[in-house]
């Protein structure tokens, strides 16, 4: 994006990533060495000021002075043992079939089982029930294209057939159809399902009809319930995202069970799940029309019955807004962090009047914690570079390449691995320190996400490594245009006139920046608020305050930059000057070698 702005800027594919990409990667994860830590902060710092000119963000910080206070809790959920069973059973029976194979070669399909395993067993026979539908359907569909095709086949067979043949006796043709019979066989043939292949059949004999009807199989959907019961007695609503659709039917089953064994006597809203009237949900079959419908009653003051949201997080993290809801579970974790994080702004928005409560559900000892953990990465990086904060290095390059190390802390298994995360001791959430109480055995640890993305100011680069950043950088970036032609051997090759050339551009050189340096002229803080005031006479003067500042950082970063180019040019300039002095000075002395060649009088 950068690139298609200012063309050039971090120069080629290739150089970007030998200058910020590597370096910045190297440097950012637990087990970095003090080298390449130190490196990743100056190269992020350069980038950052690289990108100062053309690149502005603001993220939800802005709207925190207007909005209530919000509170992001990541919870580590123990799985169950049938949960352990068969995530250890398809690890080492399905994932590693054929050994040749690389592991992690087919890691999207092996996430897509994993995660029905981590969310609820039983999402593998639904997700299995709903695959076979799927492909009846479409053998369907291609059957009567063929069956019709077949048709006309025939038709126009018999047709030409039919042409000069003679009549038999009964006076039908004697033209032979076992050609077309073939086909049409052919065709019926391939209507009946296709055959199970044994991949998917794996968990047969390790799941039974009546686990659909245990909640306890999953910590996940333990804990979702009893925050949707206790949400109920506060009078708040409840979003539900999931990218997973298998995950969503499974949750309205459980609603649909819970509903029936509610109590007959209880209040109307007591316990009630009936749908589009107590829950709602939205994906991405949900037309427009239905989607506006839904969400506006939803976020009607008078209705006191819709209180959640099933949310696919595809079809629902942008584009609407449902402030009548003020917590969130993210039942699963995505790949890219945006997601969760635009799920959490349906209802962290303008018009929220309640404290906002996020949970975000990771089975512990999983893939899905790793995924988490790339998550904190990807952020920190963002944080580092566009927003110039110094993040905690929390994890490990083993820990976010290794997907596939299952380590689970299991309440049966003492030799297990516990968590290596604190856990706060008050969490500021009165439903939160319920759970922790209620279904302490299902919650290994809990944190705030915010915590581990904090800026630590004690990691700042003083004054004196900003500036060797840059040197470093112009040394790399710019090896001269002057280290190849400027080294000795080269420029004894070059003759008067090339040198004299190659004088002249470096000149221009110092000319163009010492001109761009000079177009940069320093301003006081008062002088941005004085234009920021013509701009917007309407804004405060603390908002007016805090944009100058920005605004006068950014112009002392491209001034910071115009300088260190204008002197590393100069310096490159002036030893380019003496190297050519040196050259002129001994060609003007060689003795000639041949008297008659010598100058002649008037010769210059």
């Amino acid at each position: 994006m950068v690139n298609f702005i200012k063309k050039n800027l971090l120069g080629s594919l290739r150089e970007f990533r030998n200058r910020f990409i590597n370096p910045i990667q190297n440097g950012q994860c637990a087990d970095s060495t003090l080298k390449d830590v130190r490196i990743m902060k100056k190269r992020a710092h350069v980038l950052h000021a690289v990108l100062a000119g053309c690149v502005q963000r603001r993220d939800y910080s802005e709207l925190t002075k207007f909005l209530p206070p919000k509170h992001e809790y990541v919870l580590s959920v123990r799985i169950s043992p049938l949960q352990y069973k068969m995530y250890r059973y398809y690890l080492d029976h399905v994932a590693s079939e054929g050994s040749k194979t690389k592991t992690g070669a087919h890691l999207f399909k092996d996430f897509q089982v994993l995660s029905q395993i981590w969310s609820h067993p039983w999402c593998l026979h639904l997700s299995n029930e709903h695959r076979k539908k799927n492909v009846y359907k479409k053998n369907q569909f291609q059957n009567t294209a063929q069956l019709i095709n077949v048709e006309t086949i025939v038709a126009e067979s018999g047709l030409k057939d039919n042409e000069g043949k003679e009549l038999n006796d009964n006076g039908n043709s004697t033209m032979s159809t076992d050609v077309p019979q073939i086909v049409l066989e052919g065709a019926k043939a391939a209507c009946s399902p296709r055959s199970q292949s044994p991949n998917q059949a794996w968990y047969k004999h390790l799941l039974t009809e009546r686990d659909v009807r245990i909640m306890e199989h999953s910590g996940k959907m333990m804990l979702l319930f009893e925050i949707l019961r206790m949400a109920e007695d506060l009078d708040d609503k409840v979003l539900v995202f999931s990218q997973s659709l298998i995950s969503l039917n499974l949750i309205e089953e459980f609603l649909a069970a819970s509903h029936e064994a509610r109590d007959p006597l209880s209040s109307l809203k007591n316990g009630s799940w009936i749908k589009n009237v107590d829950y709602y949900r939205l994906d991405g079959s949900t037309s427009a029309s239905l989607r506006k419908k839904w969400a506006d009653v939803f976020n009607n003051t008078s209705n006191f019955r819709g209180r959640l949201f099933l949310i696919s997080t595809r079809a629902g993290s942008l584009g609407i807004n449902l402030v009548a809801a003020n917590r969130v579970v993210i039942f699963d974790a995505s790949w890219n962090p945006s997601y969760d994080i635009q799920s959490i702004y349906r209802v962290y928005r303008f018009g929220q009047l309640k404290q906002v409560f996020v949970y975000r559900l990771l089975a512990q000892g999983t893939m899905e914690e790793k995924i988490y953990d790339r998550q904190v990465t990807k952020q920190s990086l963002s944080f580092r570079v566009v927003d110039h904060q110094q993040i905690k290095r929390h994890f490990t390059l083993f820990e976010l390449t290794e997907l596939y190390t299952f380590e689970p802390d299991m309440l049966d298994d003492p030799n297990s691995r516990k968590s290596k995360r604190p856990t706060p001791i008050l969490p500021k959430d009165s439903i939160l320190a319920q759970l922790l109480q209620i279904h302490k055995d299902w919650i290994v640890s809990y944190h705030e996400h915010e915590s581990l993305l904090d800026h630590k100011q004690e990691e700042e680069l003083s004054e004196a490594e900003r500036k060797a950043a840059w040197a470093e950088y112009e040394a790399e970036s710019n090896p001269a245009k002057l280290p190849d032609d400027s080294s000795q051997d080269t420029l004894q090759k070059k003759t008067n006139e090339q040198l004299l050339e190659l004088l002249n551009k470096s000149r221009t050189n110092v000319s163009v920046n010492f001109l761009n340096l000079q177009k940069m002229r320093a301003h006081t803080i008062e002088d941005y608020i004085l234009q920021l005031h013509q701009q917007y006479p309407l804004l405060p003067q603390a908002e007016l305050q805090i944009k100058a500042q920005l605004w006068k950082q950014s112009d002392d970063n491209r001034r910071e930059l115009a300088q260190t180019l204008y002197r590393a040019s100069l310096a490159k300039q002036q030893t380019l000057t003496l190297q050519i002095q040196a050259i002129f000075n001994s060609r003007r002395t060689v003795t000639p070698a041949n008297p008659s060649t010598s100058n002649q009088p008037g010769e210059v």
